[in-house]
């Protein structure tokens, strides 16, 4: 191809066509500068392909941790949530001292406490990877960014000052109260009356109760920003299996009438949500970001998975969606989202 273009010069200078010759050179250059364009195109193709099939594989690890954490959390909340009742049982001396005698798993509330750790080896990954991340992913890693960093820190703070009170309580029953320790007839019957008549005891439960609720309420908050970011992942990898059991599901018949339920909302305090689909599933969403999901139970009636509430929707005399009622609570519809 060289020896073409060369014959070719050396032609138009030997039969002095030299205007046709400097048109020539320049067309030369044109294909010379196309030609470069072209490989550096090639080449930065082939960049971008290795680079969001790295992104990927990151994403990958980012997703399957994510889902074994959501999976945890439904095990910590209801946990926590029979401890809150224990504890307000105690609190208003609704358990007697045959009620501990007979049961032999109510013993001191602080006995036992479950902590929860976000498993973030995959989003570490993905972060000390940042020049692999391309930019139409932006609002993904700012989610991701909120995800483990301020809610994962919010679990951890929680935990950690939670996790102290415990500690503390059970060092000072270990130190005060030979019984504590003990587990003969008599050390029992000594543990059961404290437990059913102390009101420092009462106290102490109350002091359990609040730090396990601010810890379970930042695990739930882990859980409820994470089922959005779980769907958008699971989307942008292309993962084709099943939902997981730890996902809320859709009655059948969702398909059919979702749209209808699309839209912009406000409260008799002015208040605004809108309600968007993410991957089939509708979120509320407060100030552009997801607040709650709303699976289907059957029409015009939604379970709101941030408080486990039943919303139902209300429906005028065209059998258009112009609000929705959780029964104490009157929300109007006021754009439908076409």
């Amino acid at each position: 191809m060289i020896k073409f273009f060369r014959h070719i010069r050396k032609s138009l200078l030997m039969e002095n066509k030299t205007s046709k010759y400097f048109k020539y050179a320049i067309g030369e250059i044109v294909l010379v500068v196309i030609g470069i364009l072209i490989a550096l195109s090639i080449n930065n193709w082939n960049e971008n392909k290795k680079a969001n099939i790295k992104f990927n594989k990151l994403l990958v690890n980012v997703f399957n941790d994510l889902e074994v954490d959501l999976a945890k959390t439904l095990g910590i909340i209801d946990y926590y949530k029979n401890r809150d009742t224990l504890a307000f049982n105690i609190i208003n001396g609704e358990l007697s001292v045959s009620d501990y005698k007979n049961n032999s798993i109510l013993n001191p509330i602080f006995s036992n406490y479950r902590p929860y750790r976000i498993t973030d080896m995959g989003y570490n990954a993905l972060i000390q990877n940042t020049e692999n991340i391309p930019s139409e992913h932006e609002q993904l890693i700012a989610d991701l960014n909120q995800q483990y960093i301020i809610t994962a820190d919010g679990i951890e703070s929680n935990l950690m000052l939670f996790a102290s009170i415990v500690e503390s309580t059970r060092m000072r029953y270990t130190l005060n109260f030979p019984w504590y320790s003990q587990n003969d007839s008599v050390s029992n019957e000594k543990k059961r009356q404290h437990l059913a008549n102390d009101p420092i005891y009462k106290n102490e439960v109350q002091l359990y109760q609040r730090y396990s609720g601010n810890f379970s309420r930042a695990v739930k908050g882990f859980y409820r920003q994470g089922l959005p970011l779980y769907l958008t992942l699971k989307a942008t990898i292309n993962d084709t299996y099943p939902m997981p059991s730890f996902f809320p599901k859709n009655a059948d018949g969702f398909e059919n009438v979702k749209s209808d339920y699309l839209g912009k909302y406000i409260d008799s305090s002015g208040g605004e949500f809108i309600i968007k689909e993410i991957n089939g599933f509708l979120f509320n969403h407060i100030n552009d970001r997801p607040s709650a999901l709303f699976s289907f139970v059957s029409k015009d009636k939604f379970k709101n998975h941030n408080n486990g509430r039943i919303l139902t929707f209300k429906r005028d005399k065209s059998n258009k969606v112009i609000g929705w009622t959780n029964g104490y609570n009157n929300i109007t519809k006021v754009i439908a989202n076409d």
